[in-house]
């Protein structure tokens, strides 16, 4: 995958003066319009790209100004009839006495974001207690939704996808019975409960909603993106923008002790996100990246090698095999510290010699056990 620092730059809400040089700087004489257009659309980008360009005056060709207007009117149209949808869903639970918690991007959309068409998503995603969900399910099924044939365990932490096409556009509900799934590199465990006491509560159209509390947002958003199994996709920019935008709009009342202590990994991954789109030193203090980090530019390539990737499509990329070794014990030093939270050369050290081979050998057991 090509990476586009044009788009890596643009992963945040709001802009900033060291932002906008470094966005500008990098659209002088670069010519890979077309490319970066097309991943921008993979990577939920495409909405804070086009701001982005625009405030920070930056020059590019009158085609891709063309190209983002026609593509930000389709997101609107997206947006607006993934909101009609949502509300029709949140009134039904409300008559039948159930509890939604909105989640990731079907939350930040109407709480983090100014405009809920900046914050493209592939489905929307609702938490409920194991007693409800079995039930909502059924009550979206009953109108108009069509389940998803994909195979998912019965235990997993979501049930299977919900479909329904409106105004030509195919809406995504994922209902929850949980956060994370069951495996490497292993998750808090959640009750809903204890989730649904702290919740934060927000409106929508006058609908009053619920999602997790600022700290345990912010730590499921990492965990989410930067965190997940190996076999998962790579993160995407726009989670890296959920992030950074979240940090950065709600700092100054962020419990930072209760993030230290509950969620060490987010602790130590945050300030790596700097390698992505700078932080914004108006809003957050300067201390909140070390100093190494501030002038020092890490690759912020994400995981590659087994089994993210299987050995067919590795081979059929044309890697050898020392290749896709290299790939699988010895992945990106950013990617460790993030997904590890080593945070010193001797973590990393102990990470890539022993968490990271355990993790591989976690799925290498599993694989085997499948083709028994």
């Amino acid at each position: 995958m090509i990476r586009y620092p044009i788009l890596d730059v643009c992963a945040r809400i709001e802009g900033h003066e060291l932002h906008h040089k470094i966005l500008r700087e990098n659209c002088r004489d670069f010519d890979g319009w077309q490319g970066l257009l097309t991943q921008s659309e993979l990577e939920g980008m495409t909405p804070l790209l086009k701001k982005h360009l625009e405030e920070s005056e930056s020059i590019y060709p009158a085609s891709v100004r063309r190209s983002l207007h026609v593509l930000a009117k389709h997101h609107q149209h997206q947006s607006n009839v993934r909101s009609t949808v949502l509300l029709e869903i949140l009134n039904i639970f409300q008559r039948e006495h159930l509890t939604p918690v909105l989640i990731k991007g079907a939350a930040l959309a109407h709480t983090t974001y100014p405009d809920s068409a900046l914050r493209p998503m592939r489905d929307m995603d609702i938490l409920l207690s194991k007693n409800e969900v079995d039930g909502a399910q059924e009550l979206l099924r009953n109108v108009g939704f069509t389940q998803s044939k994909s195979p998912i365990p019965a235990d997993h932490y979501h049930l299977p996808s919900l479909l329904k096409t409106v105004a030509d556009v195919t809406v995504c509900i994922e209902l929850h019975r949980g956060l994370y799934p069951q495996c490497p590199p292993y998750y808090p465990k959640l009750e809903f409960n204890r989730l649904l006491a702290t919740a934060r509560k927000f409106e929508i159209a006058d609908t009053e909603v619920l999602t997790l509390d600022n700290e345990e947002t912010l730590n499921y958003l990492y965990q989410h993106a930067f965190r997940s199994p190996l076999t998962y996709e790579s993160y995407k920019l726009i989670n890296a923008a959920d992030i950074i935008s979240f940090t950065e709009r709600y700092y100054k009342i962020l419990d930072w002790a209760r993030i230290e202590s509950d969620f060490p990994f987010l602790y130590k991954a945050l300030p790596l996100m700097h390698h992505i789109s700078p932080w914004d030193f108006s809003k957050i203090p300067i201390g909140f990246v070390s100093l190494k980090n501030r002038n020092k530019k890490l690759s912020t390539a994400p995981y590659a090698g087994w089994p993210h990737k299987r050995l067919k499509e590795l081979k059929a990329s044309g890697k050898t095999k020392s290749e896709i070794l290299f790939n699988t014990f010895w992945p990106p030093s950013w990617w460790v510290q993030v997904y590890y939270g080593a945070n010193s050369r001797i973590k990393k050290l102990w990470c890539l010699l022993t968490r990271h081979p355990q993790n591989i050998l976690w799925w290498v057991k599993l694989y085997s056990s499948l083709r028994k």
